[in-house]
């Protein structure tokens, strides 16, 4: 490599670093002239100012690279040898982004990209040195004479160049600032809290970056309640005060075992007593309201854990499945959930249903809703073959589901979908005071009939005044009919290969 072309590739690559290691600085600033610009225009002058010129010096650098390479051939084994020791050090590279900056961390992987880059300027910079010593070294040999004749001359050049190559690093110091700048503070490269995004009514206690976007725990003073948000989707909360959650439509969950003809009722478990009039029962307590520990549960979909902590009180055992680390960690620290779950699996749901067992829950509790996209492959025909399936006979599913109970093409697909499978489904709405409003709404279906038995005694001892209580001495008011649509041929089932449940949301 000559010393021009050595130090231009240098010159490149710190542009690169620089530009890479202030990117995420440039795009928060950008992103406000992007909204103002629309649709079209603004990404592009995004993109102008952030990957374009990246890509235009990563260009440069190799064009100087390739013409080098061409005007220098090597033998076939040297050659071979050279690139498999680039493909070797770009494998190592690639591995070492792996582990130090996860595929879900984009702050951390442009930061590592950009060092990267800086690494490979200084490389450039130490090799470009040494090759301009070889030069000045064979100049010497070639020309003793000249070299003594201007010996002072020569002396006070070389004092020169090598000041000169010192300030060649300059640049890697300031892509060093750069990248410290980045990283103190942009909000988007810190894992941790920021406290200026805190005020006064607001609070925020936890805060991670992970598969589904930022997991955030923030405490609403005002309206004394914590809440769990996935990017910008609320996906639970309770109230500080009593522990409740917002969300009363996670409490129908409990009704899975409160089902006339079961042995999971409550009811059931009451004991005859002697020396008592015929067919006089013990009163309910909160004892018989717990199970044997033989009844399995399997939620999918964690949120804060409502429905899999109430479940576990009852002494059944729950199994999680939840695609997002940070979400099941934010419900430990800060949700109270049960450490001591039956299982835990962080996996996608689909493909943990489709892997499960046969004939392995008496309940499944299917929340996979957070407030944005429908993950489409868990609404499907094929889906809910798969909960069946691995459902014991008499199972139930208790499956959240977010619309409009007057939308009756939605809500005739998915009760369609669901009844393929099951003999009897039904439907409750958290609220129905308007039937032109999106609510939450919980689809229950079983292979035998659904009648539920939410007595006067049970809400008693669950609490008539609290909000669990409230909601489920509710529930059966709240029905929402799909009878018409659980056996009509005419609907089409929602497949795999065709979902319009994202479009239609």
């Amino acid at each position: 490599m000559d010393t021009k072309t050595g130090r231009a590739i240098a010159a490149a690559f710190d542009i690169v670093a620089s530009l890479t290691a202030l990117a995420p600085l440039r795009a928060t600033y950008m992103f406000k002239w992007s909204d103002a610009l629309g649709p079209m225009w603004g990404p592009l002058l995004t993109q102008c100012t952030l990957t374009f010129p990246v890509f235009v010096a990563g260009g440069f650098v190799v064009t100087l690279g390739a013409s080098r390479v061409s005007y220098n051939p090597q033998a076939p084994g040297r050659q071979a040898a050279t690139t498999a020791a680039c493909l070797g050090a770009v494998a190592i590279c690639i591995w070492v982004g792996q582990q130090t900056a996860p595929a879900h961390s984009s702050c951390r992987g442009v930061l590592v990209n950009a060092t990267y880059a800086a690494l490979s300027g200084v490389m450039v910079k130490l090799l470009t040195g040494h090759q301009e010593n070889i030069d000045a070294a064979v100049a010497l040999e070639k020309n003793p004479a000249e070299h003594v004749d201007n010996a002072p001359e020569k002396q006070l050049v070389q004092l020169r160049e090598r000041q000169l190559r010192k300030l060649r690093f300059v640049p890697t110091v300031a892509f060093v600032f750069c990248a410290l700048t980045t990283l103190l503070t942009d909000s988007a490269c810190s894992s941790g809290l920021v406290a200026r995004g805190n005020v006064d009514e607001f609070k925020m206690v936890y805060r991670n970056e992970s598969v589904t976007g930022w997991v955030s725990v923030t405490d609403d003073t005002k309206r004394n309640l914590r809440m769990m948000r996935s990017g910008h989707s609320l996906i639970g909360g309770r109230w500080t005060s009593t522990g409740d959650s917002i969300f009363g439509v996670f409490y129908y969950a409990d009704a899975v075992r409160m089902i006339k003809g079961r042995e999971s009722n409550p009811a059931s478990n009451r004991r005859m007593v002697e020396d008592q009039p015929e067919g006089w029962t013990q009163p309910l307590t909160r004892r018989s309201m717990r199970g044997s520990g033989s009844e399995r549960a399997l939620q999918i979909g964690l949120g804060v854990g409502v429905s899999a902590r109430s479940l576990h009180s009852m002494n059944v055992r729950v199994d999680v499945v939840e695609i997002d680390a940070a979400v099941y960690e934010a419900a430990i620290e800060h949700f109270k959930l049960p450490k001591r779950l039956n299982a835990v699996y962080l996996t996608d749901g689909r493909q943990f249903i489709d892997e499960a067992a046969t004939s392995t829950y008496d309940y499944i509790v299917h929340d996979v809703f957070t407030g944005g996209s429908v993950p489409a492959s868990l609404f499907s025909q094929s889906a809910v073959q798969q909960l069946q399936r691995i459902l014991k006979h008499d199972g139930v599913l208790a499956m959240n589901y977010v619309g409009i109970p007057n939308d009756k093409r939605t809500m005739g697909h998915v009760a369609r979908t669901i009844g393929t499978s099951f003999a009897y489904v039904r439907c409750f709405a958290e609220i129905l005071e308007d039937r032109d409003t999106m609510t939450n709404m919980m689809f229950f279906a079983s292979a035998k009939p659904l009648e539920f038995d939410i007595s006067d005694d049970l809400l008693h001892i669950i609490g008539k005044h609290t909000i669990r209580g409230r909601v489920l001495g509710g529930m059966l008011s709240n029905e929402v009919d799909v009878s018409g649509f659980v056996k009509n041929t005419d609907l089409s089932p929602i497949t795999d290969s065709w979902n319009p449940l994202p479009q239609w949301q």
